[in-house]
């Protein structure tokens, strides 16, 4: 965690989540108070219809408000505000791998380990930040995943939380091969395994039995999912290792999914490497009215007695 300078802010881009009245709402809103203050608001092409509609009610003209591909609100703004949950919030931070620019998340689903700011602060803090009040800034670290065929690259991704390999529905067992760095660590028999960062460990690592871990530390987080050994633990291990698996035992449908956005379907011998992305983190705007410790307290009811 670290407070910086004042933000030097000219453009916002806005990621709304879809199918959301509350957040079409609060993006009206936000959308008013930017142009009040001689920002550009962005919008993510797939909320074009959202944007028509806030220029009509508004009565802004339609020069006012840009209309770009989501991953170019990476490149173009200063700052980016999300609307939504974790989901909303993970689709645009997965998109850091040019560069990387602060994001301010107000919680508008279900969790919100993310999207730290509630619907209320939404308005105050957004000014709060953008007549220069320096904010609290924490840095996220990313995880870089790379599946190989046959020495080929087929994909490469970034992670925020987590990266998952499982078996599809039919309910068979999958055999998998796992090195950390140049050690050779087991044969897994299992449903799947869990790679995640520590920023991951109150997502689906949490729930395949894996430890809560402090956001700043620097670790990674292996969880199998349903092992078929009792004596097989989740791992924590430095995030400066390299993590290998390979599908050695593939009875049915197995995928790869990256922080429950991307998918991509393995075959036997497919290898998934995973390290931690080097060139930059995520940058996250946390609100200065909670801590990690009060999230697990509000979002987890940790410690709260029956």
């Amino acid at each position: 965690m670290k407070k910086t300078q004042p933000m030097k802010i000219k453009k916002v881009g806005l990621v709304i989540k879809h199918h959301q009245p509350e957040a079409a709402i609060l993006a009206a809103e936000i959308t008013a108070m930017i142009l009040e203050v001689k920002i550009q608001p962005y919008f993510a092409d797939e909320s074009s219809l959202l944007a028509k509609d806030i220029a009509r009610s508004q009565n802004i003209k339609k020069n006012l408000i840009r209309i770009i591909p989501k991953a170019d609100l990476v490149t173009e703004c200063d700052l980016i505000v999300v609307l939504g949950g974790d989901g909303t919030y993970l689709s645009i931070a997965r998109l850091m791998k040019k560069r990387s620019i602060p994001v301010m998340g107000i919680n508008l689903g279900q969790l919100g380990f993310l999207t730290e700011f509630k619907r209320t602060e939404a308005i105050s803090a957004l000014k709060s930040l953008l007549s220069g009040v320096p904010p609290i800034i924490h840095e996220r670290n990313l995880l870089e995943v790379t599946l190989q065929r046959k020495n080929k690259k087929i994909y490469q991704g970034l992670v925020v939380n987590d990266a998952v390999i499982s078996k599809g529905a039919i309910a068979r067992i999958i055999g998998m091969e796992m090195w950390i760095d140049s050690h050779w660590v087991n044969h897994v028999r299992a449903d799947g395994m869990i790679v995640s960062t520590t920023t991951g460990s109150t997502a689906y690592a949490l729930a395949a039995g894996g430890p809560l871990v402090e956001p700043s530390v620097p670790a990674l987080v292996i969880a199998p999912i349903c092992p078929h050994s009792l004596t097989l633990r989740p791992l924590v291990i430095s995030d400066q290792s390299e993590i290998r698996i390979r599908l050695s035992d593939r009875p049915g449908h197995v995928l790869l999914t990256l922080d429950g956005q991307d998918v991509v379907d393995m075959k036997e011998d497919d290898v998934v490497n995973l390290r931690k992305f080097k060139k930059h983190s995520l940058k996250l705007i946390a609100s200065p009215e909670r801590d990690f410790f009060s999230l697990l307290r509000e979002k987890l009811k940790f410690g709260v007695r029956d």
